[in-house]
């Protein structure tokens, strides 16, 4: 060995010393920053973390910012954030997810708020809950449920207002198959035969049904006591149906509504009383600044009772209120050239 590969061998042995650790530092900082990016995500993730290994708990910022709450580093501390029917929830479920290595899902709620919670094994000693803030879609499944609810309701109000007709009544779809027949259809042969037969056209979403009844040939009497009866069923039918509907009789007098309706417009029982008309109705409205005020209302009121007493087919209309309530009215033809108000509140929440 000469005197120069003495002096560069432990030379080269350094230099390859210091690039060996230049390496290593350089590969750890890229390493903790990668960390570091991936914590930021996390933090920040909109989806509540809660990370649990055995008594040492990691939750987010989007945690803590979803419960108000400041972080807990405990077990304990984590369940003392919550009452205690929610902590035995917690708890049963995170030991289920430690002993069986399960997975769950909980719907919780917390003072005005429902959270969905699902639980996940990370390892043997180290378990994952996400916390997702389902507020606003399980009131929209609620407001569904109660407007399922309601129309159930009403349902079967009108199938047992349809079954107690003094006289058979069944309707055709437009192919002239029958779609529904009331209980009086099935009388005897004879019974049926003597009857006078009326059908009544009318239109739903462009289709065109038949409605088909039979009406005894009665004196002129008894043909007038069963309109009254009929007309009663009808008037208690409006009053108990749980929807704004009110009905008119063919000359604009209110016959009657539910209590929807009344609410709806704040009638009260003593003008409902004094049998009112089509046009003592829209004076009601502008008397108590329920509608937008117009620059000839006597005009406005030609209009709608025109348009009353001119309609053959329902009709949708759309009544904007000064108060920001939007109502849905149908306007619907019924029987003796009565028509039916039926309101909906349309108002986006």
């Amino acid at each position: 060995m000469n005197f120069l590969e003495i002096i560069l061998s432990p030379l080269c042995g350094a230099i390859g010393l210091g690039l060996a650790i230049l390496y290593h530092l350089l590969k750890t900082r890229k390493i903790r920053h990668n960390f570091k990016i991936q914590l930021e995500l996390l933090q920040n993730t909109p989806i509540g973390l809660v990370y649990i290994q055995n008594d040492r708990v990691f939750v987010n910022k989007t945690f803590c910012l979803m419960l108000g709450v400041k972080r807990p580093s405990r077990w304990k501390d984590f369940l003392n954030l919550f009452p205690d029917n929610i902590q035995n929830i917690l708890t049963t479920n995170c030991q289920t997810i430690k002993t069986k290595n399960t997975s769950f899902e909980e719907t919780i709620s917390l003072e005005k708020r429902t959270f969905s919670v699902q639980g996940y094994p990370f390892n043997k000693k180290t378990l994952v809950l996400w916390w997702t803030d389902i507020t606003i879609p399980q009131k929209k499944v609620e407001k569904e449920e109660q407007k399922n609810k309601t129309l159930s309701k009403q349902k079967e109000l009108l199938e047992n207002a349809w079954e107690t007709l003094p006289f058979p009544a069944f309707i055709r779809s437009p192919d002239q198959k029958s779609l529904f027949a009331n209980n009086a259809v099935g009388q005897k042969a004879q019974t049926i035969n003597a009857l006078h037969w009326i059908s009544r056209p009318f239109k739903i979403k462009e289709k065109m049904y038949t409605l088909t009844y039979g009406q005894e040939t009665h004196t002129e009497e008894e043909v007038q006591s069963l309109i009254r009866e009929v007309a009663n069923a009808h008037q208690r039918l409006c009053r108990e149906l749980p929807c704004a509907i009110c009905l008119f009789g063919a000359n604009g007098k209110m016959m009657s509504c539910s209590k929807a309706f009344s609410n709806l417009w704040c009638l009260d029982e003593k003008w409902l009383k004094s049998n009112p008309n089509y046009e003592d109705f829209w004076d009601k409205i502008q008397e108590k600044g329920l509608m937008n005020r117009v620059m000839d209302f006597a005009q406005y009121k030609k209009q709608q009772r025109n348009q009353f007493a001119q309609i053959s087919e329902t009709q949708e209309v759309f009544l904007y209120l000064p108060n920001g309530k939007i109502i849905r009215r149908l306007m619907i033809p019924f029987a003796s050239g009565s028509v039916i108000l039926l309101d909906e509140d349309k108002t986006v929440n």
